[in-house]
């Protein structure tokens, strides 16, 4: 069972102010939740045929590309400030 401080630490990790009524409803949730885990833990899958997937590229194939570079002169004059061939933006830190 999940205590009210357990959901206290877990609104500070995740930066909420909750107040005493959502303390308590999001402890009955994840309580639900918890023993829902719990009952799909104790579910037998030993009679179950392993899923398997194959993954497969479902991207299509590039037709015609360009030539890198083509565009590069047309793009740095649309950008609002570029310097050396490259788009200058602000400091970042």
């Amino acid at each position: 069972m999940i205590t009210l401080q357990d959901i206290e630490k877990l609104a500070t990790l995740s930066r909420l102010s909750l107040t005493d009524d959502e303390k308590e409803k999001y402890r009955g949730e994840i309580d639900s939740i918890l023993g829902y885990i719990d009952i799909l833990k104790k579910v037998s899958t030993d009679k179950c045929a392993p899923v398997m997937s194959r993954n497969k590229n479902v991207l299509r194939e590039d037709i015609n590309p360009h030539e890198s570079g083509v565009y590069t002169d047309k793009l740095l004059k649309l950008a609002p400030r570029n310097e050396d061939g490259y788009v200058k933006v602000k400091k970042i830190l």
